[in-house]
């Protein structure tokens, strides 16, 4: 799933965020796996939301770039499958 994450830090907010670039070459590599999240440290709100702004379409893919919707359509199948065996 792609999502964002802001928390309060004591001198600001952190945006944790999984990285796409880290995330592809888990998904292509057989080799080790690297945590995809990473975080950022900004000092307001505003900091805040320049990053988001600057950043949204890294933060969430457009529909059907993710892992997400092959995941769904897995469901889907398996659903089908359940409806007829009933």
């Amino acid at each position: 799933m792609n999502s964002i994450r802001i928390e309060r830090a004591q001198n600001g907010f952190v945006v944790c965020m999984d990285d796409p670039e880290i995330r592809a070459k888990n998904e292509k590599s057989k080799g080790a796996w690297q945590n995809p999240e990473r975080q950022f440290v900004f000092d307001d709100e505003e900091d805040v939301i320049k990053f988001l702004t600057k950043n949204l379409d890294k933060i969430i893919p457009p529909k059907g770039d993710d892992f997400d919707t092959s995941f769904d359509m897995a469901v889907d199948e398996d659903e089908a499958e359940e409806d007829d065996d009933e």
